[in-house]
């Protein structure tokens, strides 16, 4: 077996578990469409629990990569205490997200499934929430805390960031309600910086109002 066989089938998986979910994709589909024997799935995944892991790791991986750039300021801005440092890293964030999320640089798939998975988690939702997801909402928390000078304290600030973490998948989730209800032939640029532009405001009212 080579590696490339393992891509082509994590590939392949990736397409059956948007198509179908975790559930109605089954790994003789999976190897069927990457035109693999399907002992390959269990001789690199264990099966169809392991290669929908392999999955949601990738999923973890790819946009904690596509967003190192962002990442590496956190600790330089929290560090500093500047407040309105913070402030902008946490716009910084929200934009890099919902560009991803909308844009082209993560697969239809990959994103189909981190949606799929968010709103009706499995077993391995772990994978995503902890590699991902609440790593990102710590580091929001907190640069929210920063920025309101010391007013929110962490506890209420975990609580204020739920929202603006809902907003953001249904911008990325619900991408034809949006445009239909906006009158939108799709996310453009021009869309792009008006959702962005509606969390800068949401970030800007939490910071100031609460």
């Amino acid at each position: 077996m080579t590696k490339d066989s393992k891509s082509k089938l994590l590939s392949s998986a990736f397409g059956e578990f948007a198509k179908n979910g975790f559930f109605g994709a089954t790994t003789r589909d999976i190897a069927g469409h990457a035109n693999i024997n399907i002992s390959s799935i269990l001789y690199y995944f264990g099966g169809k629990k392991g290669i929908y892991a392999a999955a949601l790791q990738s999923i973890a991986e790819t946009v904690n990569g596509l967003s190192a750039d962002v990442f590496s300021r956190y600790k330089q801005v929290t560090d500093s205490a500047d407040t309105a440092a913070a402030r902008e890293l946490m716009k910084e964030l929200m934009v890099r997200f919902v560009t991803l999320m909308s844009g082209e640089k993560i697969s239809a798939n990959m994103k189909t499934v981190f949606f799929s998975e968010y709103s009706r988690p499995t077993e391995g939702f772990s994978i995503l929430y902890n590699g991902l997801i609440l790593p990102v909402h710590k580091m929001m928390a907190a640069l929210l805390m920063q920025a309101s000078g010391g007013r929110i304290n962490m506890q209420d600030a975990y609580f204020y960031t739920f929202p603006l973490f809902s907003q953001l998948f249904v911008f990325g989730s619900r991408q034809e309600t949006i445009c239909s209800f906006m009158g939108w032939q799709n996310y453009g640029s021009a869309e792009l910086r008006k959702i962005c532009a509606y969390l800068d405001k949401q970030i800007d009212f939490m910071v100031d109002e609460l």
